[in-house]
């Protein structure tokens, strides 16, 4: 009997396996902090280049006198290109004029995955005000972002980010097939 209790004795004082059963708890908490930490930097890295993306693209529809499909398809293209993982989103211009005490939609466009717009309506609160007969050019890109690690509750979300500027060398840019 005594020879057990010296041999348990010893066992209890035996300190080889505890940093094994430390590390092996610690461990996944480590490595969920890690991955949770890698996916949130990677989705704000995304949505700030495509915030630039799409004030950029605004910016350089405001330069045009005329938009088209093509160039509508094109600056769709150049908001993909821009950020990295993009392969798939929507570019929605809206040309936006004031007459009278009133704003009056001149014209819109979607190009890309219309299913991503859905039914987001523009609110008149990003309209700054503007002059009577003047008009800003709405540009919003809708782009969906599958997160790096599922599981954190970011699986799958659509950015949504507008741009509002003014024509630059005409009152109102005209939208031609």
């Amino acid at each position: 009997m005594n020879t057990q209790r010296r041999g348990l004795s010893a066992w209890i004082r035996d300190q080889r396996g505890a940093s094994a059963v430390e590390f092996a708890l610690f461990a996944p908490v480590l490595l969920m902090l890690l991955l949770g930490s890698v996916t949130i930097f990677h989705m704000f890295r995304t949505a700030q280049n495509l915030e630039k993306a799409t004030y950029t693209v605004g910016d350089i529809l405001s330069r045009q006198t005329v938009v088209s499909n093509d160039v509508m398809t094109n600056m769709l293209s150049l908001t993909t290109h821009s950020v990295a993982i993009v392969r798939d989103g929507a570019l929605r211009v809206t040309s936006i004029s004031r007459v009278g005490s009133g704003l009056v939609v001149d014209w819109t466009k979607t190009v890309g995955k219309t299913a991503a717009v859905g039914n987001t309506a523009l609110p008149l609160s990003v309209v700054p005000d503007i002059a009577n007969g003047d008009s800003v050019l709405v540009t919003e890109t809708f782009v969906p972002y599958s997160a790096l690690v599922s599981g954190f509750g970011l699986d799958q979300i659509t950015f949504h980010y507008r741009a509002v500027q003014r024509p630059r060398f005409v009152g109102s840019i005209v939208f031609k097939n």
